[in-house]
């Protein structure tokens, strides 16, 4: 199924673009050092391998869950000002 032009550019700014803008924004960056510094606590305990494994099945869920959320925020973003111009007469409804 051929994706629609607005699902393509929310996958292409979300992966591109807005990683180049959260990756030189300081309280991201803050906060993704306080997730590396619990994953090397993670792994300092001694876990056997099936919980090293349920942990880390756990985390990349939860990665993706968050790319989508993103992906899914950049398309109602989109949306909105869409409707705000057409609201403005700024551009017409097709």
């Amino acid at each position: 199924m051929e994706e629609s032009i607005l699902k393509v550019l929310a996958k292409l700014m979300t992966e591109k673009r807005l990683e180049n803008v959260v990756l030189n924004e300081k309280e991201y960056i803050k906060k993704d050092m306080t997730v590396a510094k619990l994953e090397a606590q993670l792994r300092g305990h001694d876990l056997t391998k099936e919980e090293r494994l349920a942990v880390d099945r756990l985390l990349s869920a939860s990665n993706e869950s968050n790319v989508r959320y993103s992906q899914l925020a950049y398309e109602q973003g989109a949306k909105d000002i869409i409707s705000i111009l057409r609201e403005l007469d700024l551009i017409k409804a097709m």
